[in-house]
């Protein structure tokens, strides 16, 4: 049928008031209190400014789109051969804001130096104090003989290094010490004499990322003079290796046995508290926990577990000890501990187990406690920038702005930490994959993850 052009005017002006009628209609069942806003005025605006506001209306939030996004994640990893559990707290709502296996126990690898950090700074605080300390027991005559014994006493320092013998040294001869008459012993008695972690596989020990655990050690009991030639000898110990390399120096330093010749002897035995102090050598869990979270060292998450197992045993604790410790504080975070175990302070453990759940619960503790977050959040590593994240996600929304801990072990790829979100809210997140073959698919799907919180 034929319509003038009046007519379709009108018709047009008719369908843009029944459209401005819709909208009106819906702002004021959505936003009953500013419904009065939307007057004759209102409604005379062009068009196009009410197209843009019924856009405006459907557009999904940042919550619904980043939920869906995340939804994707899920049905990819539900098609593929290896586990994977995620979990994802918006800390300034303080509300879960997704979840996919997160629930599910599985091996949380290095991300459980995090549990330890954590744990650490709870119970114990940033400047607790890990202390290698000298005594000497018996008279120094007037000829310039120690009539009497030397003591180091070990406290499970990861960081005693070769300089800070030679300064151990040099104390000794600056007593005006010149003849030992007795013996350099070496106590390590703070912790159990296991040199192995709780399920450690043997035949990784000792090494690099594995060495072993004792509470005196020098240069993580390695490297001075020669590690190979001493590790393979059936009598070798570290805290033994220490003392024996204590007396060297004093050898260089012209203290020597009390014949005036040989070197000074040395065995190991603990320490009976009837001594005087000469020499404190101190570092402090916010010095450990940097090298222990930025670089992932075994060494120094275990000499943390083993500050936490000593705090009520005094001598000769075990990993137990410090599993009890680190498991009040996952109960503190408001886990449940029945379904997880906690069985050292590294993540080397093939007995570790814990969920993304508790994982990212322990993150929320640590936010929640100001004492306890100011001092683990610049120690984690920096997406692109340092640590064990310095080649991943260099580009993108989560570079310089993850700041997460790492975890690999063979079949096992995990990533747990902080992104602050393009709404301003800071998300704590936990990502674990057990099971995969290929440690580059594992990471590029958490890097992808990241990304996509950091939208």
């Amino acid at each position: 049928m034929y319509h003038s052009e009046k007519e379709e005017k009108r018709d047009r002006r008719i369908d843009t008031g029944k459209r401005m009628w819709l909208i009106a209609t819906l702002l004021a069942l959505l936003f009953p209190l500013h419904a009065q806003e939307l007057n004759g005025n209102t409604l005379q605006n062009d068009s196009a400014s009410h197209d843009s506001l019924a856009t405006a209306l459907i557009q999904p939030s940042w919550e619904e789109r980043t939920k869906s996004e995340l939804d994707k994640f899920a049905a990819e990893a539900e098609n593929t051969y290896f586990n994977t559990g995620i979990c994802v707290w918006d800390l300034t709502s303080d509300s879960l804001l997704w979840s996919y296996n997160g629930q599910k126990v599985m091996r949380p690898a290095s991300t459980q130096k995090v549990v330890t950090a954590i744990s650490a700074l709870s119970i114990l605080g940033a400047q607790h104090e890990l202390r290698t300390r000298g005594f000497y027991t018996g008279e120094l005559t007037t000829d310039s003989t120690l009539k009497g014994d030397i003591y180091i006493v070990g406290d499970f320092d990861p960081m005693f290094s070769y300089a800070d013998l030679c300064e151990l040294a040099r104390s000794v001869r600056d007593m005006g010490i010149q003849r030992v008459d007795g013996t350099i012993y070496a106590d390590a008695s703070m912790k159990s004499p296991d040199l192995y972690g709780n399920g450690w596989c043997w035949d990784d020990v000792p090494s690099k990322n594995e060495p072993f655990l004792c509470a005196l050690m020098l240069e993580r009991g390695t490297t001075y003079p020669d590690f190979k030639k001493y590790s393979e000898e059936a009598s070798f110990h570290p805290a033994e290796h220490f003392v024996y390399v204590l007396s060297q120096e004093l050898h260089k330093l012209n203290v020597t046995a009390a014949d005036g010749i040989a070197p000074v002897s040395y065995a190991m035995k603990e320490y009976s508290h009837d001594g005087e102090n000469f020499y404190t050598k101190k570092r402090t869990i916010e010095q450990v926990m940097q090298q222990m979270l930025k670089d992932s060292d075994n060494l120094h998450a275990e000499a943390l577990f083993f500050q936490l197992a000593n705090l009520n045993s005094g001598r000769h604790c075990t990993w137990k000890d410090g599993a009890r410790q680190a498991e009040n504080v996952l109960r503190q975070a408001g886990v449940a501990t029945t379904y997880l175990n906690v069985a050292d302070g590294s993540g080397v453990s093939l007995y570790n187990y814990i969920s993304p759940n508790a994982m990212t619960a322990m993150l929320r503790y640590a936010f929640l406690n100001e004492d306890i977050y100011q001092h683990l959040y610049p120690a984690l590593p920096i997406a692109g920038a340092d640590g064990t994240l310095s080649e991943r996600m260099k580009t993108g929304n989560a570079h310089f702005n993850v700041r997460a801990k790492t975890g690999t072990l063979k079949g096992v790829i995990t990533l747990c930490g902080y992104v602050k979100a393009s709404n301003g809210h800071q998300l704590a997140f936990s990502i674990f994959i057990n099971g995969v073959l290929s440690s580059k698919i594992a990471r590029d799907l958490q890097d992808r993850i990241c990304q996509e919180l950091a939208k």
